[in-house]
């Protein structure tokens, strides 16, 4: 595009200067502009072809890989890991002659590059994975292999990069196995990947078969506040705990999301607006029962509801953002309580 403007602002300056006549003028910048625009419509279209092609090509590779044994390939870059540092520490120990063997350049390496950046695409682990990569390649070894003896920190330190490589490794290949699944790996509710297609399809429903559609969108409360006194361990244990009382509380044919870190979304099929609200109460009352004890000491749990029901608007996001609003004023009201969405609530702010 920015040569094609030069290109255009070349030649009019040069048309103006050759042309002396107006009309033979507008003819002629009329005529190279057009064709300066249908040359770039065209080369749009091919390159959105074959960026629509490498992108196809990309997706099955990935899809074909995911379609491999996933835990088998987790066992065999574990064992491709692990040998690598027997390989480097037998080394260290021994004294082997430089180089020593660098971690990009091993089994696991080279399919961390090549192979695990298809797998795990736009994942912060990758990154995290490979910044510890350089920092064995380029410090600790350089550093253990200049050093006689090795002094024992750098090979403790060692130990401890290759332990983390190891856990954020089986930490990817468990988040893609939930993903694949569709489904959150703490709480095994739904993730947020199909909420779109679910939601949609709901409405759709909802319109075509003039069924009703209800929702509710469920926030634990002080969440924060249970993370800061009991650690993630604590909140980890809340958070699975309220997921079960969903299950229990709702229907195989519904639709149970966690939609945020301690935010859930509730898409009840078929069900009207009154009932909407007896299955939020249900959930809310059951959820108080909650008997986690992270630190051997009892635990009071708390939800707040926003219940909406869906009166036609085909995009659903309306839906979602009524049961937000009405969320959020079951908080505002002091939380532990179930709000219903109604058009006035729509009309007051939110602070």
């Amino acid at each position: 595009m920015h040569g094609a403007r030069l290109l255009k602002s070349t030649l009019r300056q040069s048309l103006f200067e050759s042309l002396t006549s107006s009309t033979d003028l507008a003819k002629a910048i009329d005529y190279v502009e057009n064709m300066m625009d249908l040359a770039i419509e065209m080369m749009s279209r091919e390159f959105v072809r074959d960026l629509q092609k490498e992108i196809e090509t990309d997706e099955a590779y990935r899809l074909v890989t995911l379609g491999q044994d996933v835990t088998l390939e987790r066992e065999i870059q574990r064992a491709a890991l692990l040998d690598w540092g027997h390989k480097i520490l037998l080394a260290i120990c021994c004294n082997a002659p430089p180089p020593l063997p660098l971690l990009e350049a091993s089994g696991f390496g080279l399919w961390l590059n090549h192979k695990g950046s298809l797998l795990f695409p736009n994942t912060g682990g990758i990154e995290h994975i490979k910044i510890a990569i350089r920092r064995i390649d380029q410090v600790l070894i350089p550093s253990l292999a200049t050093e006689t003896p090795p002094a024992a920190a750098r090979i403790h330190e060692l130990q401890a990069q290759i332990e983390e490589i190891r856990f954020l490794m089986d930490d990817l290949f468990k988040k893609s196995e939930a993903l694949e699944s569709g489904r959150d790996p703490l709480t095994c509710t739904l993730n947020r990947r199909f909420l779109p297609t679910i939601m949609a399809r709901e409405v759709a429903q909802s319109i075509r078969r003039k069924v009703p559609f209800s929702i509710l969108m469920i926030d634990i409360d002080y969440f924060k506040a249970i993370n800061d006194r009991y650690g993630h361990t604590g909140g980890d244990a809340v958070l699975r705990e309220v997921a079960e009382k969903l299950i229990a509380s709702c229907r195989t044919s519904d639709f149970i999301f966690r939609y945020g870190g301690e935010e859930f979304l509730v898409a009840l099929v078929e069900t009207d607006l009154q009932r909407a609200f007896q299955i939020a109460e249900s959930i809310r009352e059951s959820v108080t029962k909650v008997s986690t004890q992270p630190t051997g000491t009892a635990l009071s749990v708390t939800v707040s509801i926003g219940v909406a029901h869906f009166e036609g608007h085909p995009d659903y996001t309306h839906l979602i953002e009524d049961a937000d609003r009405a969320l959020y004023y079951a908080k505002e009201r002091g939380r532990n309580c179930t709000v219903i969405a109604t058009p006035d609530l729509a009309s007051l702010p939110r602070l």
